[in-house]
């Protein structure tokens, strides 16, 4: 499947072809193909955050330098309780006695889920006592899905930090960092 992005208002399906006019913002528009084809993004199949990020950030103003941080967006920025993604450890609850690292967006209140307005991916990262950043996975959702949710287990003796990034095909990409 092929991942469409409106390049008026950023909207993302996952569709054998784009729409016409756009879901989101209901008018005739030009749709990028965002579908990541290298291994370094997931392979085919999976949305390429990197096209979207050049695909949001070509809507500047010209001669502004953007920064993929001022994407991101945090605990001050308005709708953060449909958005942030809630980290979670339970240590010991995974299988096996592992620690479970549980990831929730909407915790707070729901997001949405509708065709229009929903939640893309779920990313989390960890930084392993020793500096180094291990990406964890990823989880991509479709319109829909009642509550946005990724699960992984991991030895949380290994970490120091878990961050985990979602992004929303309307609002952006949200980040959340957790101290272990």
């Amino acid at each position: 499947m092929t991942y469409w992005m409106c390049d008026k208002c950023s909207f993302v399906i996952e569709a054998p072809k784009p729409p016409d006019p756009c879901p989101s913002c209901h008018i005739k528009c030009a749709f990028n193909d965002v579908t990541c084809y290298t291994p370094e993004c997931g392979g085919i199949g999976s949305l390429d955050s990197r096209l979207v990020a050049q695909r949001v950030m070509k809507k500047e103003k010209p001669g502004k330098i953007m920064r993929f941080s001022d994407l991101v967006k945090g605990r001050n920025s308005e709708g953060k309780e449909k958005h942030i993604p809630s980290i979670e450890l339970m240590k010991g609850q995974g299988k096996g006695g592992k620690d479970l690292v549980e990831v929730v967006v909407g915790r707070e209140a729901p997001h949405p889920n509708t065709p229009e307005h929903y939640i893309v991916w779920i990313q989390l990262f960890g930084v392993l006592k020793d500096g180094h950043i291990l990406d964890l996975g990823r989880a991509v959702f479709k319109p829909g899905v009642d509550k946005p949710v990724y699960s992984m287990e991991i030895d949380a003796a290994q970490f120091n930090h878990l961050f985990s990034f979602s992004y929303c095909n309307l609002h952006g990409v949200w980040e959340q960092h957790m101290e272990i």
